[in-house]
């Protein structure tokens, strides 16, 4: 059964234009065999569109894990309903629904759906992978505005020391994009302390685009830009690559790709993210459409 936790932590933000690229490679390039696939979705269980749509949503999910089985999803707009179906029929896997509470409106109740049920944040693992649900971590960003506190919730595999995360940051500019700002910063305190020493998995719905001051935080110094965080992008248009900007071949010499870049992800452009620890390798990315939801989902295979 799903995982109900509640808890304690807060983040940052910043604005920047994207510059868009060709496609990432596909899942059929050429792929290690102790490589493992990780993905990122937002299921849109907060919006009016989809939120209402009831089993269709987590069972075309279902079918999705079946085919890739990747060792580690994040999610983000979950439904408590939509996860306990995950769970009934996913076999092998295990699933940590963390909701959240309102801020906009009635601060501190449970934050609903567009359904009668529970809304919040997910990790769907692996368990043969020592990922534990007693392991399983919520963390409050510290949000000052927006309609939820925003969350990062983690679980760790002590096994491999392992930790995945999945966050959701607050949408819009002016106190929102502050808000934010400290939600980014708090994520990025969080996975320094609390799970130092643990190879990092951090899917989310960051909410800004690639070469925002919120990215900043998370970006690995060496893509540039102003980065200063301390994460390599698993689902960039470069790759493993850590470099401001990479030469392409179909293109003049004096082009080239923003490794801050990509392909979007919803109409706002990129905006949802796959990071990792630097000394895990990125094997291929790519999107994925899904008609459930108004964000695709990002796919990568990494080596751990």
């Amino acid at each position: 059964m799903t995982v109900a936790l509640s808890a304690a932590v807060a983040a940052a933000g910043g604005v920047a234009a994207v510059v868009l690229v060709a496609a990432p490679p596909s899942p059929s390039a050429k792929s290690s065999p102790k490589g493992y696939v990780i993905g990122q979705f937002n299921m849109a269980g907060g919006t009016t569109e989809h939120g209402a749509k009831g089993n269709p949503v987590p069972d075309d999910l279902a079918e999705d894990v079946a085919d890739r089985r990747p060792a580690v999803l994040t999610l983000q707009e979950t439904c408590r309903d939509w996860d306990e179906r995950l769970e009934d029929r996913l076999k092998g896997y295990g699933v940590v629904f963390a909701p959240v509470d309102n801020l906009a409106r009635n601060p501190g109740s449970p934050a609903r759906c567009h359904h009668p049920t529970d809304f919040g944040n997910t990790l769907v693992f692996r368990e043969d992978l020592g990922f534990e649900r007693d392991t399983a971590e919520s963390h409050l960003l510290g949000s000052t505005s927006g309609d939820e506190y925003r969350e990062m919730v983690c679980v760790r595999s002590e096994e491999r020391k392992l930790v995945a995360c999945s966050a959701h940051l607050t949408p819009g500019e002016d106190e929102y994009a502050a808000s934010r700002e400290k939600e980014a910063a708090e994520a990025v305190r969080v996975l320094a302390g609390r799970y130092e020493g643990y190879k990092a998995v951090l899917g989310g719905d960051i909410n800004d685009l690639p070469l925002s001051g919120v990215l900043d935080r998370f970006y690995h110094r060496g893509y540039g830009h102003g980065a200063r965080g301390a994460f390599k992008e698993a689902a960039g248009p470069c790759g493993d690559a850590v470099k401001p900007r990479q030469p392409r071949d179909s293109l003049p010499r004096d082009r080239y790709t923003h490794c801050r870049s990509g392909e979007p992800t919803h109409s706002k452009g990129k905006i949802d993210y796959l990071f990792v620890s630097p000394s895990v390798r990125v094997e291929w990315s790519g999107v994925s459409h899904s008609e459930q939801s108004d964000h695709k989902q990002v796919w990568a295979r990494v080596v751990f």
